[in-house]
């Protein structure tokens, strides 16, 4: 289910068109030989008041907050699903720029968010269930 996640993840991040990909089920590819690495830190383009932004940014919440747990639930160790959590945020986003999308270091963010929330809601029930040998055995 990891693998499957992780590669919806890809599909949805790098599809040439985010709207049509979620309306329309649309999966189409351009690809960018020579991206502008500088796109990454492009802030000017965070419309919080437009409805289909902010159901793109809900996404990034959920697919990572979804990726932190199936990661976290095959490693067990939550430092390393952390780490590679974000850097695969990271990627995807550096991935985007070479599929003429708008990959940027704010989503990143936005990523990081979804995976903090899904480590904080699992250390909570470790440790409200009592279960803290076993949450003990996730931190080594």
């Amino acid at each position: 289910m990891l693998f499957v996640w992780a590669v919806i993840i890809l599909i949805a991040g790098c599809t040439s068109d985010a709207h049509a990909f979620l309306y329309e089920q649309v999966i189409e590819f351009n690809v960018e030989i020579a991206p502008n690495f500088r796109d990454l830190l492009i802030t000017n383009d965070i419309h919080i008041t437009n409805e289909f932004y902010v159901i793109q940014k809900i996404g990034h919440i959920y697919a990572f907050g979804l990726l932190f747990l199936l990661l976290l639930n095959w490693i067990k160790r939550f430092k390393i699903t952390l780490m590679l959590c974000g850097t695969f945020a990271f990627m995807t986003e550096v991935l985007q720029l070479f599929f003429s999308r708008n990959g940027r270091l704010f989503d990143v963010g936005i990523d990081i968010v979804g995976i903090l929330f899904s480590y904080v809601l699992c250390r909570a029930i470790f440790l409200k269930t009592k279960e803290v040998s076993r949450y003990e055995n996730y931190v080594k």
